[in-house]
């Protein structure tokens, strides 16, 4: 089941005010594990370099040659801890919303720069489910294609996320809905009553009584 949002206090910069979030989609934990098992067997290597091999090669830990591979030891330890925080921050910040009137895709490209994509949920045209190789078909997920139609035709990209299908039964019936929307305002749409001006002619002959 896809978790929608409950919390009323979640929002995203350049949200419409009565704009509602339905769910926020992330990819699937299973590559958040994978790339940290990576990190794990780097870990290892490293400690393996630091502790170990300078007892087979004991030049490793003498003099310069040791002060300079201990140096090396450092920055690939700190490569690590980095390729960690940035596994962690593709995670957690590349994201999907699925809101009451869009689609956005937040990509979070480095630290400092991002790149947001959207398609316009009344003019989705269509929405398609790839589910490609074994542990996509067995953990359950995929890649969501929309297709948009209209003056801002576009193709949007949901890449790896849980439960593809329920996604996209989720956006067709939003979709749906916002057209359902949009036609009853067109045709309950009522223009405002024009003000009424007094006759400038009339307002004079109203003072000249007055007076």
């Amino acid at each position: 089941m896809i978790h929608r949002v409950e919390n009323a206090q979640i929002h995203f910069n350049g949200q419409k005010r009565e704009e509602k979030i339905y769910v926020v989609l992330r990819r699937h934990i299973f590559f958040l594990v994978i790339g940290y098992l990576f990190t794990l067997v780097k870990s290892i290597m490293a400690l393996y370099l630091y502790f170990f091999l300078p007892r087979t090669l004991p030049f490793l830990a003498e003099g310069i040659v040791g002060q300079f591979y201990d140096l090396g030891v450092l920055l690939i330890a700190l490569f690590i801890l980095y390729t960690m925080f940035l596994t962690w921050v593709h995670y957690y910040l590349d994201s999907y919303i699925v809101t009451s009137e869009r689609v956005l895709s937040i990509d979070q490209i480095d630290f400092f720069h991002r790149r947001i994509a959207e398609a316009d949920i009344g003019n989705v045209q269509d929405v398609k489910v790839r589910v490609n190789g074994f542990f996509a078909t067995l953990i359950k997920f995929g890649g969501v294609r929309i297709q948009t139609a209209g003056a801002d035709s576009s193709t949007l990209w949901l890449k790896d996320v849980p439960q593809p299908y329920e996604t996209k039964d989720l956006i067709l019936k939003l979709s749906e809905k916002n057209r359902k929307l949009d036609l009853h305002r067109a045709y309950t749409y009522k223009p405002p009553e024009p003000k009424e001006v007094k006759d400038s002619s009339q307002e004079a002959s109203n003072e000249s009584d007055d007076l």
